[in-house]
């Protein structure tokens, strides 16, 4: 699901219900806590709590040597179904890019409709930002060789044809 189309039905349930009490989302946070640390996904998470009706659970996590933030993502859905596996109602987003995985959901927990939001995000490894830079740098370098080479051709087909006038 995209972020507006989200961020609409978070909206939608927000003005609805009520946040879940702290007991609730304690409860969720651990699991959550629990089923990311065990994935070896990542090598660091840390997930608090906040009164902030967008985000009542929050994470930073720094994904493990080796997994790239889209990586990430596409694991962290997957644990967070098996997290709300149950729920009666959960709608969830994820966005990422080389530096960044970011991941929204929202769960109702009980028949009373009462919800809770997280808000987690991941970085790479300071190990795979290093392979990142290399990756990058070794592409510029073969960008710039191939541009180089590309001008000497041109440069050498005007003095061939210069000489054949």
């Amino acid at each position: 699901m995209d972020v507006t189309s989200f961020h609409k039905l978070r909206l939608a349930v927000q003005e609805n219900a009520t946040p879940a009490d702290s007991a609730l989302a304690t409860h969720l946070r651990h699991a959550l806590q629990a089923a990311l640390t065990e994935s070896r996904l990542f090598g660091e998470v840390e997930l608090g709590h906040t009164d902030d009706p967008d985000q009542l659970v929050i994470g930073v996590c720094r994904c493990a040597d080796g997994v790239l933030p889209w990586e990430a993502g596409m694991g962290v859905e997957r644990l967070w179904q098996t997290v709300v596996g149950d729920a009666a109602w959960e709608a969830h987003t994820v966005s990422c890019t080389d530096s960044l995985m970011d991941f929204e959901g929202a769960v109702t927990v009980d028949d009373k409709g009462r919800y809770i939001t997280v808000h987690v995000v991941a970085e790479p490894s300071e190990a795979t930002k290093a392979v990142q830079a290399a990756q990058a740098a070794e592409a510029e370098r073969e960008a710039e060789l191939a541009a180089q080479a590309g001008a000497d051709e041109s440069a050498g087909a005007q003095s061939v044809s210069t000489l054949r006038s």
